[in-house]
This record gives structure tokens, C-alpha cells and sequence, in this order.
């Protein structure tokens, strides 16, 4: 004959509350978090100069800002000119392409970016591109 025990102590046997359901969900918000963050790029309000042409850019590049007041900001963060050299040589140093992307406000003066573009070169990158806006093209008619 099968017995039941009704008078048991249930707290015997069981350990206390099951997590599994709480860390599945840590779980899946770590995965989120993570997923998104690479997502996210640092905002800058910089207003980008507008071409007809751009071309995609590698997600991987170093980016370096020239806001309007001519402050430097590379990977987010602020820099002064005199330490971009160094700064971005020990950036670049680990990547396998040594690629620069430069994100300049369409109101810095063109010997500014000209003196950032010869600071990057000495620092070691070897392939500068701009970051710019895509222009609508004018329409033509038939």
C-alpha cells in the first residue's frame, strides 16, 4: 500500500525559495545590457558637414571629434592637442588596421582640422577618414 506523509515538515526537504527563475532573468538583462552597449555611440552634438558620397566607415575605427570651439574629445573623451600624438599611438597600437575616422563640426576652421589630421599622422594613423552627413541629391528632370 502506498503511503503519504501530510504531516511532513515541508522546510526538511527543500532549501529555501528556487532562484533558478531570478538568475535566468539576471541572465537575459546582462545579455541585453550587453547587447545594447555596443549599440550605443557617445553622443557629441557636432553638426557634420553634408556630402553626396559617404562612404560606410568600419564599426571598429577610432573616432576623434573636433567640436566647434576647436576641443578635441578621442573615443569620448577630452584630449588637448599637444597629447594626441602620444594618445593616439597607444590607441591604435593593439589594432590591426590603424584606421582614424574624424567626426569635425561643420564650423571648424580648415587649418584646424589640417593641424589634427598632421597630430593623428604622427600618432600613427595611417588611413584618416571623415565622418560626414549624407546630402539629398538634387533631383533631375526627365
Amino acid at each position: 500500500m502506498i503511503e503519504f506523509d501530510f504531516g511532513g515538515d515541508l522546510t526538511e526537504r527543500s532549501a529555501g525559495p528556487d532562484l533558478t527563475p531570478m538568475i535566468d532573468m539576471i541572465f537575459q538583462l546582462l545579455i541585453f545590457f550587453l547587447l545594447t552597449s555596443f549599440l550605443i555611440l557617445p553622443a557629441v552634438n557636432v553638426a557634420l558637414p553634408r556630402s553626396r558620397s559617404p562612404e560606410a566607415t568600419s564599426p571598429s575605427a577610432l573616432t576623434l571629434t573636433v567640436r566647434r570651439d576647436g576641443s578635441l574629445l578621442l573615443a569620448g573623451a577630452a584630449v588637448r592637442a599637444e597629447d594626441l600624438p602620444s594618445l593616439l599611438s597607444a590607441a591604435l597600437a593593439g589594432r590591426t588596421e590603424p584606421t582614424l575616422i574624424i567626426q569635425a563640426d561643420r564650423g571648424v576652421a580648415f587649418g584646424r582640422v589640417i593641424e589634427v589630421m598632421e597630430a593623428a599622422r604622427a600618432g600613427g594613423a595611417r588611413e584618416i577618414s571623415f565622418l560626414v552627413e549624407r546630402a539629398e541629391e538634387p533631383t533631375r528632370g526627365p
